[in-house]
C-alpha cells in the first residue's frame, strides 16, 4: 500500500516545517515554484511538475545538478496554456501513481481565485475516492463524500462544516460546543461556521452530498 503524497504549492503562509510534519516515507510533489519552499526547507521533492512560471525550469535543472539530487527527482515540464492548473495536474499525476491519501500545502490565502481552484481541485480527489487535505499555517481543510470522520481536538483552532454545493444532509456533529443532529446545510447560509471543541475530538456524520470541513485559528 502505497504512503501518503504530499504536494507542495507555489504559495506558502507558513514555513513548511512549521507546518507539517513531514515523514520519512512521504511522497513529495512540488508544484512549480513550490520547488523553492521545499529546498528552502531542506526537502528534496520525488516530483516537480508545472508549466514553470513561476521559477525557471533551467534553474531547477541546475540546482538539482549541483546539489546531487537529479537523479533522484524528475522534473516534468507542461505549457502554460492548459486546462489544468499546476496542482491539478499534480493531484492527477498522485492519482495514477495510486495514492490514496493527498495533502496539499499551501494554496489558500493568497489570490482567492487560486484558493478556489485548489478547494476545487480537492473536489475531483473527492470524486476519485481519495482522501485529501488542505493545510497551511492556520487552516486545515478537507471535502468528504457522506460518511463519519472523527477531527481531534486542535489547541486554538475552531471548526467549521460547510455544504460543498446546494445542500448537505443529515449532517451531524458532536463533542462541540453547537451541536447539531440530522441537520441540513445549504450553499447560502453559513451556519456551521467557526464552531468550538468541548470534547478531545469531534465526532461529524453526513447522508447527502459534499462536506466541506475547515480547522482555523487567527
Amino acid at each position: 500500500m502505497l504512503k501518503r503524497c504530499i504536494i507542495i504549492t507555489s504559495y506558502q503562509s507558513a514555513l513548511l516545517n512549521e507546518s507539517y510534519h513531514f515523514l520519512e516515507d512521504d511522497r513529495i510533489i512540488c508544484a512549480d515554484g513550490g520547488y523553492l519552499h521545499a529546498r528552502g526547507s531542506g526537502i528534496c521533492p520525488d516530483v516537480v511538475i508545472g508549466d514553470f512560471d513561476s521559477v525557471d525550469y533551467d534553474f531547477i535543472v541546475k540546482d538539482l545538478m549541483d546539489s546531487g539530487l537529479s537523479d533522484c527527482c524528475r522534473v516534468l515540464k507542461y505549457a502554460v496554456e492548459k486546462d489544468d492548473t499546476d496542482t491539478m495536474i499534480c493531484l492527477k499525476y498522485a492519482i495514477e501513481q495510486g495514492f490514496d491519501e493527498v495533502t496539499i500545502l499551501g494554496g489558500l490565502g493568497g489570490r482567492l481565485d487560486h484558493t478556489i481552484a485548489n478547494l476545487q481541485t480537492m473536489s475531483y480527489a473527492v470524486d476519485a475516492e481519495k482522501t485529501i487535505w488542505i493545510l497551511d499555517g492556520t487552516n486545515r481543510a478537507t471535502l468528504r463524500n457522506p460518511g463519519k470522520l472523527s477531527i481531534h481536538k486542535s489547541e486554538q483552532y475552531k471548526i467549521s462544516l460547510f455544504s460543498y454545493g446546494d445542500f448537505c444532509e443529515g449532517v451531524s456533529i458532536h463533542g462541540v460546543k453547537y451541536p447539531l443532529e440530522n441537520c441540513i446545510l445549504n450553499h447560502s447560509f453559513p451556519l456551521g461556521i467557526s464552531n468550538e471543541f468541548i470534547q478531545e475530538k469531534a465526532e461529524i456524520s453526513h447522508s447527502a452530498g459534499k462536506l466541506l470541513i475547515i480547522l482555523s485559528h487567527d
